[in-house]
């Protein structure tokens, strides 16, 4: 039998009776309870048919409430960073488009220590994320090197 939901097992829980009745079976008490109260208990994966507390239910309810599935250019953080840059076409533009707009103020120009710092923020790969940024045009550098400055434009 698969885990009840968790709507279901919160939904039996709301109910007052039922609580108490829950409470009285985790506590190990006599349940003096009809028998429609203690199936509404087992219906919802609470208590199993005999009566007894149904071990690790809500640790199956937690497993099968995935989270949901990131979408646009979430899908490529995980809690809060990248692990590395889609490999190329609209994916990579959107995720360096994005990050350039998040990171980096427009009209300023920063040195590559900075530059360095706010994208360390993001990836553990600070140089190839420099460089990518850099020839896909959302940022520009300085011929010798000492500064960085987003591109203007729609981001």
């Amino acid at each position: 039998m698969s885990a009840p939901s968790w709507q279901k097992v919160l939904s039996t829980l709301s109910g007052g009776r039922s609580r108490v009745l829950y409470a009285q079976a985790v506590l190990g008490q006599s349940l003096d309870a009809a028998p429609k109260e203690l199936q509404r208990l087992v219906d919802a994966g609470l208590l199993t048919p005999e009566h007894a507390v149904a071990d690790g239910l809500f640790r199956q309810v937690l497993a099968t409430a995935a989270a949901p599935t990131p979408r646009g250019v979430d899908r490529f953080f995980r809690d809060g960073r990248i692990d590395g840059l889609p490999r190329a076409g609209q994916d990579r533009t959107d995720l360096l488009a994005h990050l350039a707009g998040r990171l980096f103020p427009a009209d300023e120009e920063l040195g590559e220590r900075e530059v360095n710092r706010l994208l360390s923020t993001v990836t553990h790969d600070v140089p190839t994320l420099r460089r990518a940024l850099v020839d896909h045009g959302f940022l520009e550098r300085r011929d010798d090197g000492t500064g960085y400055r987003r591109v203007a434009g729609e981001l």
